[in-house]
């Protein structure tokens, strides 16, 4: 049998963040994150990385022209992401619009979500469905091949000999 420790140790959840900030990062924003979010046991933070200046960012729509600087961030404590988010941004001395916060599950989501997004650049609205011939479906020609396909099949039913047969010999 296994002791309250090997099953406390077993039983060890770490909940894991990436953390994006809009603009230039301090140079020490890795132990100020650390330290801001001491009260959830962070384990690790890793190293920054850091985008190339881009016009726009779908985590930041109102930001133009700017640096992106991520970190994936382990906790033993258990939090969620707008927790994590107004602690980095008090800690760093930031608007909290100029940081993001996510679970690993949620940024799995979001990729599910948006795989097959593409812009064609055509406008959509004020355009005209293409034409469509639905007439196999609906109509009297429908009608009318529908019910030769029911006169080809001809049901017959099947005679059964069984043990009830003496009862309804009379009967036909």
């Amino acid at each position: 049998m296994k002791s309250f420790k090997e099953y406390l140790t077993e039983s060890k959840k770490i909940y894991e963040f990436k953390v994006k900030i809009a603009g230039e990062c301090p140079t020490d924003c890795q132990t100020q994150i650390k330290s801001a979010l001491a009260e959830f046991h962070v384990t690790s933070v890793s190293a920054a990385r850091r985008t190339p200046i881009n016009p726009h960012y779908a985590d930041f729509p109102d930001h133009k022209n700017i640096r992106m600087t991520i970190f994936d961030v382990t906790t033993d404590y258990p939090a969620n992401s707008m927790q994590v988010r107004e602690r980095i941004a008090s800690g760093l001395g930031m608007a909290q619009a100029n940081v993001k916060v996510k679970t690993i599950g949620e940024e799995h989501e979001y990729e599910i979500n948006h795989a097959h997004d593409e812009r064609t650049g055509e406008a959509i609205i004020g355009t005209d469905y293409e034409p469509s011939n639905f007439s196999n479906m609906y109509g009297e020609k429908y009608n009318l091949t529908f019910l030769k396909e029911l006169g080809k099949e001809k049901h017959v039913g099947k005679e059964i000999k069984g043990v009830n047969d003496q009862l309804f010999q009379g009967a036909k």
